[in-house]
């Protein structure tokens, strides 16, 4: 019982973390982008650092994404299950919002500035 309530917590946090549009997007900005830079994600969301910061911790807390720092700059992965959750966002959304982030990383500029 005590592992149900522990795994059935897990399952409520990481619903949580993907209860919120702009995380969805950040999630999905990352599956499409291996290894992208804080300051390529922040060319594609227009929020405060402070928020931007809160949703990318939000993501990292359910183990959704993980983050490491080159230099001055975080880089963030995809974790497996959050490649799981993609595929299916992709399916249940019919790919409408995985087309619109993709249409967004398609205009981040690659140069490496970090």
């Amino acid at each position: 019982i005590l592992n149900y309530r522990k795994d059935s917590h897990n399952m409520e946090k990481i619903f949580k973390a993907l209860g919120d549009k702009t995380r969805l997007e950040i999630l999905l900005l990352i599956a499409l982008n291996p290894d992208i830079c804080l300051c390529h994600i922040e060319e594609c969301f227009h929020l405060s650092n402070s928020t931007l910061s809160r949703h990318l911790k939000e993501l990292e807390s359910v183990n959704l994404v993980a983050a490491n720092k080159i230099g001055k700059w975080k880089h963030y992965q995809i974790n497996q299950l959050g490649l799981e959750l993609v595929d299916l966002i992709k399916k249940v959304d019919q790919q409408d919002l995985y087309n619109s982030v993709s249409a967004k990383s398609a205009l981040l500029n690659k140069e490496p500035q970090c």
